[in-house]
């Protein structure tokens, strides 16, 4: 009789999807205890607005190194809450830069005290629990860089 295969562990973007999605599940328990519609995925699109100013998808999309199309669902999403408003890019009229709303310029300063909290009590963890996690995936970061996950794998294979 043979021993059957050990189970297998999660992969390492397993793990780190289901940290994410629980750390989303409570930041979205803490914007809907506040009364506030908010979704953490608009986090990134919505902050880099209210601190950057205006830009259009494109510039969002290499200013936090992620999809055009990634932040056009965001987009979507925060014109469909009223949160930001499109406006014809002055350089080209083809183009359409966005810029907070009103009611999104309130729910920043609404959320700010909230977001604080949020952010002290990660650092708490962070510097408790794990003090190398994000200078670990920094480095990370930069070894995919320098050789994608890819061409890594095909190596081996």
């Amino acid at each position: 009789m043979t021993n059957p295969a050990p189970p297998s562990t999660p992969g390492f973007g397993t793990r780190l999807r289901r940290l994410i999605d629980r750390l989303d599940r409570d930041v979205q328990t803490l914007y809907r205890e506040a009364g506030v519609r908010f979704e953490p995925r608009w986090y990134a699109v919505f902050v880099s607005l209210r601190d950057h100013g205006p830009a259009t998808v494109g510039e969002l999309a290499q200013r936090l190194d992620v999809t055009h199309a990634a932040v056009s669902q965001v987009r979507a999403a925060l014109l469909s809450a009223g949160l930001i408003e499109t406006r014809p890019d002055p350089r080209d009229g083809r183009r359409h830069t966005l810029v907070l709303s009103p009611e999104g310029e309130a729910t920043a300063q609404r959320l700010q005290p909230l977001w604080d909290a949020i952010n002290a009590a990660t650092a708490g963890i962070l510097a408790s629990e794990a003090p190398g996690l994000l200078q670990g995936l920094d480095d990370l970061a930069a070894a995919l860089d320098r050789q994608p996950l890819k061409t890594r794998v095909a190596s081996l294979l």
